[in-house]
């Protein structure tokens, strides 16, 4: 049976990225800050990840140079209402330095993720239907955070964060099927993180391996992923992707 080459090109990514986690770890594990262990961490691998789309040639396939459709805001609500409850909520804001360093991760993980799922993988299953390059998007995302189970032993957590990181990945794959760039989702992306890590103030209390942030994540993952599906079943099943700029 014949792959198809963007299976195989998907699981190489996957692949890399998850050896590239752990060589960070393990090298840097031992920084004193947290928040920039992974600024360092995320801001190499979006360097990386640039530096393999520029030098392929694969940029303009995968939404670098395409024009960004606002229009395809009202999507994203469930995000937003999210970041609004979140913010509602009570706050365990870092200071002003950490605070700078989070948001900087926040876009570089934003960065990155958008580049790899909405972008490349757009662009490797370009000869499927719409609805099944969001599909492969989505769970491909959270596939990636499985990765986790890695490094750590909080098995639930990191379960429930792959099943809210697959929902919200489809959510902003059913926007960039209407959106010939990536930015508006970097964008998104990047805000929403910001916001989550802010709020509990800091990476690592943002993921406790406590019951209270398994509810947390998987709650409000079912929620995004009924709208994903309604918009998934009001999607047109030849609908194919708006060609770059």
């Amino acid at each position: 049976m014949n792959l198809h080459p963007g299976l195989i090109r998907l699981v190489i990514l996957l692949a890399a990225t998850t050896i590239y986690g752990r060589l960070m770890g393990w090298g840097f594990g031992g920084m004193a800050s947290e928040a920039h262990y992974y600024l360092l961490n995320k801001s190499l691998l979006a360097v990386l990840l640039l530096a393999y789309v520029l030098i392929t040639r694969q940029g303009a396939a995968s939404g670098l140079a395409g024009a960004t459709n606002f229009r395809t805001l009202p999507i994203y609500w469930p995000l937003f209402l999210l970041m609004i409850l979140i913010m509602s909520g009570p706050l365990a804001l870092p200071d002003t330095g950490t605070l700078a360093a989070l948001a900087a991760v926040a876009f570089c993980v934003g960065f990155a993720e958008e580049l790899m799922f909405r972008g490349l993988v757009f662009h490797w299953f370009e000869d499927q239907s719409m609805r099944r390059r969001v599909l492969i998007s989505a769970l491909a995302f959270g596939a990636a955070h499985l990765g986790g189970l890695l490094a750590s032993d909080a098995v639930a957590v990191i379960l429930a964060q792959s099943v809210f990181a697959s929902a919200v990945g489809a959510v902003i794959a059913c926007a960039r099927a209407r959106d010939q760039s990536i930015w508006l989702p970097i964008a998104v992306h990047a805000g929403f993180d910001f916001v989550a890590l802010a709020a509990a103030g800091g990476i690592g209390s943002a993921f406790e391996d406590t019951p209270a942030t398994v509810l947390k994540l998987l709650i409000p993952g079912i929620v995004i992923w009924m709208w994903a599906a309604w918009l998934l079943w009001k999607m047109p099943r030849t609908q194919l992707a708006p060609s770059p700029a």
